[in-house]
């Protein structure tokens, strides 16, 4: 369900972008996503306490805020304006690689092992070959915006291993809190910076398609993350990347019409079979 809900995502970016700007994007989103999930906090999670927002540990959600949401849905909404929904989540999907190296340098019991090693450079041997292709060979983007979105999903990494270290607060509180503070963060920017004189023409479906990102891509989506970190680790959690591609690439070919490269279907391979490799050496650990 959640890599259906992100595959999602990446076509209702650009469908938002025909109205909106990405400040306004990402701003949007985070307010939708806040005000909703504080609505069901308040009202259907009875463990909830809303008197925690302003304890001690604020800091905390601020940080969270702004790593886990405010830099990557903002980097994100940059970088997908100068690509295809398709390969910007085709870039997402090395996440998995991104948390293991961070795994490996950061904490002492998640070492790579061959089977780590060897999924890892595959991994990122996909992501090099639709890099070089859609840059150099189609030329349908540039590398800065496949930069943009490549770092987004290194933050989103630092954000799950951040929320995975919150252990006084329940999955509700941090979620909601981190959401607040990231609308909070970047609302402010998203008004200094909107364009009036843009000439970008209101559609009633970017609204709408603004209003699902916050709602069901965002307050569910991460919500969902958050729990899956808590139980069982960011990269138990990362490899829900096995299925956001895929129903991303399917999503933007059905509903945006965009065109298919063989480089997506030869990275997305490789991808694909790196995880599964990468799999084993967790399955070896466990055994």
């Amino acid at each position: 369900m959640l890599g259906a809900i992100w595959g999602s995502a990446f076509f209702n970016y650009k469908i938002i972008l025909k109205s909106f700007d990405a400040l306004t994007l990402a701003g949007g989103r985070l307010v939708f996503a806040s005000m909703f999930f504080l609505i069901i906090a308040i009202f259907f999670i009875p463990s909830f306490n809303g008197r925690n927002f302003f304890s001690k540990d604020w800091y905390i959600f601020l940080i969270i805020g702004l790593v886990n949401y405010v830099l990557p849905f903002t980097l994100i909404a940059f970088g997908i304006d100068n690509m295809s929904s398709g390969l910007a989540a085709l870039l997402q999907s090395a996440a998995p690689f991104y948390a293991i190296l961070f795994s490996h340098i950061f904490t002492h019991d998640d070492k790579f092992n061959k089977f780590k090693f060897i999924g890892t450079c595959l991994g990122f041997a996909g992501v090099l070959i639709l890099i070089y292709d859609q840059i150099h060979v189609t030329k349908t983007t540039n590398i800065i915006s496949v930069l943009l979105v490549m770092v987004a999903s290194i933050f989103y990494m630092i954000g799950g291993l951040i929320v995975g270290e919150v252990k006084k607060y329940n999955n509700e509180t941090v979620t909601c809190f981190s959401l607040i503070w990231g609308a909070i963060l970047l609302l402010p920017l998203a008004l200094y910076f909107y364009d009036n004189s843009s000439s970008k023409a209101f559609h009633i479906e970017s609204l709408c398609s603004l209003v699902y990102l916050g709602l069901v891509s965002t307050a569910i989506a991460f919500y969902l993350r958050s729990k899956i970190i808590l139980r069982n680790g960011i990269v138990f959690m990362s490899q829900v990347t096995f299925l956001i591609p895929v129903f991303a690439v399917l999503f933007s070919y059905f509903f945006l019409q965009e065109k298919l490269y063989l480089s997506m279907f030869l990275s997305l391979g490789l991808l694909m079979t790196g995880l599964i490799i990468l799999q084993k050496g967790y399955k070896k650990k466990v055994t």
